[in-house]
């Protein structure tokens, strides 16, 4: 394995991971879902020790993230810290990242603010020359919601 390659490739699957984000902040599921191998797998859960939820195939992750994602007033995303553990021949990855994501939505009347404070356990493959994500575990961590306007 030569350094330059694992370099590259750790720059690539920080792109990945942001791209994923970006495109929830312009509710792109489409895109989002393209970032998956066709058969790749999100699992999510409230807490460390909450029960894992599964969503398989791109048509499905799809879906899941537009029904998440778009009937949201605003939706921001900020990357945190990335670590990332590429194998020999450069073709698979381990990864874990944090990430902050909030999402504005209306409810009797009142626009609310739900932050959530995430970590993604990430599984990627390289094919075709591009990296996908495989499998991810999205942890919720924490959770705050309140009114756009109250003092937290």
């Amino acid at each position: 394995m030569m350094k330059n390659e694992v370099l590259i490739a750790k720059m690539e699957l920080r792109e990945l991971v942001d791209t994923f984000s970006n495109l929830a902040d312009i509710k792109d599921a489409k895109s989002q879902g393209e970032l998956f191998l066709p058969d790749g797998v999100l699992e999510f859960q409230i807490g460390t020790d909450g029960e894992v939820q599964k969503i398989e195939g791109r048509e499905a992750l799809v879906q899941a993230f537009a029904a998440t994602i778009n009937p949201c007033k605003a939706v921001y995303h900020i990357s945190g810290q990335q670590t990332v553990a590429v194998n020999e021949d450069v073709t698979e990855a381990q990864g874990t990242a944090y990430c902050q994501a909030v999402l504005v939505n209306e409810e009797d009347g009142k626009d609310i603010i739900t932050t959530n404070y995430v970590r993604y356990t990430d599984a990627y493959v390289k094919a075709d020359g591009k990296w996908y994500i495989k499998r991810r575990r999205t942890t919720f961590l924490i959770t705050d919601k309140h009114g756009m306007n109250e003092q937290i």
